[in-house]
């Protein structure tokens, strides 16, 4: 079975985004409640590609999911997820998670806006990856 963690750096996240915009925040509370819950969805975490996108979604999805490309190619196994309710309320932000396939197991690392700079030297990029860098020494 399909688990997912929330780490502690994402759930700061996510609660600092429920006093900044509620309705964003509260949103991202419950889709990740909802996914936790789905072993179907869990799955489709890491089906690069899945949902296609808000106004377009494949197969009646109603996320997207893909692979963040420059670190996955430096064999980090991280991606992202985008909510498509989120997007229909005028919210755009993706959650960043690795996937732990040995474990069946997603890490969520940092909830960001869609605006984020994934440049390598950015701050919250740094901070995920060295969180996974963790969950790696860890033996995750």
């Amino acid at each position: 079975m399909y688990e997912l963690i929330v780490g502690d750096e994402a759930t700061q996240d996510v609660e600092d985004l429920i006093v900044a915009k509620p309705v964003a925040g509260y949103r991202i509370l419950a889709m990740l409640e909802e996914i936790s819950e789905d072993q179907e969805i869990l799955e489709r975490l890491s089906w690069d590609g899945y949902g296609g996108k808000p106004h377009d979604p494949k197969d009646e999805a109603t996320l997207s999911v893909a692979k963040w490309l420059g670190p996955y190619r430096k064999g980090k196994n991280i991606w992202r997820l985008r909510d498509f309710e989120l997007s229909r309320l005028g919210h755009e932000y993706r959650i960043i998670y690795a996937f732990i396939p040995a474990k069946d197991l997603y890490y969520v690392l940092a909830v960001v806006e869609r605006a984020f700079n994934y440049d390598s030297s950015h701050p919250i990029t740094q901070r995920v990856f060295a969180t996974y860098d963790s969950l790696e020494a860890d033996g995750w």
